[in-house]
């Protein structure tokens, strides 16, 4: 998905995990995807994707998982594999990575089922070519999700074994939120501390520890690839290949859905819920659960964040009610009918002032008190029990259960700042409010250039014909560039290409990267909303990437953005990541010579965007 970026505060106080928060399924923690729309400069290559394709080398026969997509090393079995190793024994995992390599000692004895698993996958080659795709700086980086996005696994769970203290460099099993005592962790998701983590012990399996390179575990970005895992005992001595379970091998395939463009779910509608300034340039999203305890629990400190920064932020709620919790969809029914009556907000604090009061009352006593709600904040009744079971409120509920569902939120409360999921604890930090009002004050400042013109279409119209192309012409204060787009590339991406250049939605977009080792610019979001009101999945083009004079879509791996990439040099580093959408045929040195802001000096930018039919 692509976000926007909140990197002052999410570096500078996002430094816990969501321990005490309400799960849906499956929720992996410690997690967490970032995402970001503007890169910081050389950033590019760093940004996150699902999962690398693994190299050639690693499709080897005694690796037979490296050879399969990510989608399938996402069921490679359905049960933990039986235990083959000596837990006396006392063995060395060789995490390889283009960074340096990462040398833990498995602690066999402390947790043999969790080493056990880990070294079936490393032999197997389960994690050749996956990424690391969160890091926390100061606290954790993790890996091992052939999803890539912080929800995958190996298709199973393993038993937590919980004995080993979170010291500096050790490594450990994510899992799911519950108990800890009786919670599996993550069958194949596993995390290493950055400096000792105290507050994790008694909650995670450690299996292991770092014993050398943990500055390459400091030089980890979120996108790094684990090229692959080697296992050896002490001594250096091979270890017997336990095979892949006869089960384990996944049925083929299924075909890809078709690519499609669909509405950014984190973009702030029209009747959203909003507490706070209106016109803020900080949003905070959070999705909750009225019976979620913790959700109760943290609603008085979001109130009194709110109470001082409301003037340079704009809190939205969203209502996400868990499966678990049997009165939580009529309690937000219930705020969705006060709504209606002008008075949601009120609600929503009297429904977790009182949550003790009513969660565990006899479900058939629900709508009783509900009512008696309704009576004290002086709603009409009446009108208020006719709206608590109507289609309209029921609907509008869903609508933020499916947006949640978009944009992965796997348990309550949680939250986003200006569109990156932010942990918990991040807004409880005794100096919260400050960085807070630091950070919408910079962010305020950063997009007071951009336009205010509004964007918003939930999918671009189909403007353009496949078997033709188009010839785009790019108006820069440096000069001209044009190139051809071909929809064969990339239909689905080139018609939101030409649809949005026809609305004019390019114009005024700043370079935000030149960057000569790579030999690529790269043009930001140019309006102050950050996207057009939707994105649209990747189309890839391998090998393209080969030759200079590329245009393409930056974005995430999985989601195409609204920016553009042109590149000026080969930037095989780039290949296989973006949707590649047409060729420069003129202006490659006005490409080059586009500058990004630096200093007093502004940044070049898209004067005008021009689309023909070639003749």
């Amino acid at each position: 998905m692509n976000r926007q970026t909140s990197v002052a505060v999410a570096v500078g106080i996002a430094a816990a995990l969501i321990l005490s928060a309400c799960d849906a399924q499956p929720a992996n923690l410690p997690t967490s995807t970032p995402h970001s729309a503007t890169p910081t400069p050389g950033s590019v290559v760093g940004q996150p994707k699902a999962a690398a394709t693994p190299s050639p080398a690693a499709h080897s026969a005694t690796r037979p998982f490296a050879k399969l997509s990510p989608a399938e090393r996402a069921r490679v079995g359905g049960a933990p594999p039986p235990l083959t190793i000596d837990p006396s024994q006392r063995y060395l995992a060789t995490i390889k990575t283009a960074k340096g390599d990462i040398v833990v000692e498995l602690n066999a004895q402390a947790a043999p089922q969790t080493v056990n698993n880990f070294i079936y996958l490393a032999q197997n080659g389960f994690y050749d070519g996956l990424t690391f795709h969160r890091v926390e700086p100061g606290f954790v980086i993790q890996g091992g999700d052939p999803l890539g996005n912080g929800t995958g696994g190996p298709g199973y769970d393993i038993p937590p074994e919980i004995k080993l203290p979170h010291v500096d460099g050790a490594i450990a099993m994510a899992r799911l939120g519950g108990p800890p005592e009786s919670t599996p962790s993550s069958g194949s998701q596993f995390y290493i501390t950055i400096g000792a983590q105290p507050n994790l012990d008694n909650n995670y399996t450690v299996f292991g520890v770092t014993i050398r390179g943990q500055d390459v575990v400091r030089a980890i970005r979120v996108g790094d690839v684990i090229q692959r895992i080697d296992i050896t005992t002490a001594d250096g001595s091979a270890v017997a290949v336990a095979p892949p379970q006869a089960t384990a091998i996944p049925a083929p395939t299924p075909l890809p859905k078709p690519v499609t463009c669909e509405a950014v779910p984190l973009n702030v509608n029209a009747d959203d819920h909003i507490l706070g300034n209106p016109q803020a340039a900080t949003t905070i999203i959070e999705y909750g659960d009225f019976q979620c305890p913790a959700c109760a629990a943290f609603h008085p400190q979001m109130k009194t964040l709110m109470g001082t920064v409301s003037d340079t932020v704009r809190l939205v709620f969203r209502h996400f009610p868990l499966p678990q919790h049997d009165k939580a969809i009529p309690t937000a029914r219930a705020a969705e009918a006060a709504a209606l009556q002008g008075k949601f907000w009120e609600m929503h604090d009297l429904l977790y002032e009182k949550q003790g009061e009513w969660s565990n009352k006899p479900l058939a006593e629900i709508t009783a008190t509900l009512k008696a709600y309704a009576e004290a904040l002086k709603l009409d009744v009446a009108q208020f029990e006719r709206d608590l079971v109507s289609d309209a409120v029921a609907a509008r509920v869903q609508r933020d259960v499916a947006s949640g569902r978009a944009a992965n939120v796997a348990g309550t409360p949680w939250l986003f700042l200006d569109g990156r999921d932010i942990p918990l604890q991040a807004f409880q930090q005794p100096d919260t409010a400050a960085q807070l009002r630091s950070y919408a004050d910079r962010r305020a400042k950063d997009i007071a250039g951009l336009s205010t013109k509004a964007f918003n279409f939930a999918k671009p119209e189909q403007v353009t014909r496949k078997d033709a192309k188009y010839v785009m012409t790019v108006k820069t204060n440096r000069g001209d560039v044009v190139a051809e787009l071909d929809p064969a590339l990339a239909p689905v991406n080139v018609n939101a290409t030409v649809f949005l250049a026809q609305q004019g939605y390019f114009d005024g977009a700043p370079v935000v990267l030149n960057d000569p080792q790579i030999g690529a610019i790269l043009f930001g979001n140019p309006t102050a909303a950050g996207n057009p009101g939707f994105e649209c999945g990747v189309e890839l083009t391998p090998g393209a990437m080969s030759k200079p004079g590329i245009v393409a879509l930056f974005g995430n791996g999985n989601t195409s953005s609204a920016q553009l990439i042109f590149t000026y040099s080969p930037t095989l580093e780039l290949d296989g990541r973006f949707s590649i959408i047409g060729q420069v045929i003129s202006g490659l040195e006005v490409v080059k010579s586009l500058k990004a802001a630096q200093g007093d000096a502004k940044a070049d930018a898209i004067q005008s965007v021009i689309v023909e039919p070639k003749r």
